[in-house]
């Protein structure tokens, strides 16, 4: 089960659903809705056999995005979502980095190239275009246009001060603010809520050692194999070369005697 946010804390959620291009929306979901493709209860037709563009967006008083995730799933040839969606969207939006700054101050963002938990920007993609044609304000159009009856009356990042900053930026010290981001994740993730994160460092930066290296055991074979075709093409080509030889000597001595040569 995906964890959403709920309505007592003055903002709400949805879920939206890009083209193959990233460049509109074809579904807007509330989360209740997303939770049913996401336990297998309902199909995405429309998605099947392909790799989706999603974003998760987190909505503030008069409709004004405060979060976006941008996240990846796959759907199957059925329309079913493939694997377990484990992806904490929550998390994510509360801890994204600052993003563009729509009118009502910056953005949370979370995307590939910014991500507050690493090993999970691999199922995260980069908003496309720039300015009102960009990936984010397509969000935020969308949003306006409020097909799902979006009712919020505050505004994500607000805290006991009054302010709508991030409260990353806020904080001057950095290893304060390292600090406060290791205890969040250490409560968020792992066994018990405990995580080791060098050893899961680890664990990432082994398999794309074990990727690589497959990788390029495979294009090893690959290439092996193709120099063994060209290799026995050539000899085949000779061979014919040879035979062609053969039948022009054999032609010319029969016109000869044809010709009653000697």
């Amino acid at each position: 089960m995906t964890d959403f946010v709920t309505d007592q804390d003055g903002y709400e959620e949805a879920v939206l659903l890009f083209d193959a291009d990233g460049l509109h929306i074809e579904a807007a979901l509330t989360p209740g809705q997303f939770e049913l493709f996401t336990d297998g209860e309902t199909r995405l037709d429309q998605f099947a056999a392909s790799k989706v563009r999603a974003a998760f967006a987190v909505v503030g008083a008069a409709l004004s995005l405060r979060a976006a995730v941008f996240f990846t799933f796959k759907v199957d040839e059925e329309g079913y979502i493939v694997g377990h969606f484990n992806l904490p969207l929550r998390y994510l939006a509360d801890n994204a980095g600052p993003g563009p700054d729509l009118g009502t101050g910056p953005v949370r963002l979370a995307c590939r190239g910014q991500c507050p938990v690493p090993w999970h920007s691999v199922n995260l993609w980069e908003p496309k275009g720039e300015g009102e044609n960009g990936s984010i304000h397509i969000v935020q159009r969308t949003v306006w246009r409020n097909q799902l009856g979006l009712k919020p009356s505050g505004a994500l990042g607000k805290r006991n001060n009054g302010s709508d900053a991030l409260p990353e930026l806020l904080e001057d010290d950095g290893r304060v603010r390292q600090k406060a981001l290791e205890v969040r994740l250490t409560d968020t993730f792992g066994e018990q809520g405990r995580v080791n994160l060098e050893s899961l460092i680890r664990q990432h930066n082994q398999r794309v050692s074990e990727v690589t290296t497959k990788y390029r055991d495979e294009l090893a074979e690959q290439q092996r194999n193709y120099l063994e075709q060209i290799r026995s093409c050539r000899e085949e080509i000779q061979q014919l070369r040879s035979a062609l030889r053969h039948e022009q000597q054999r032609s010319r001595r029969l016109q000869a005697l044809l010709r009653g040569e000697p």
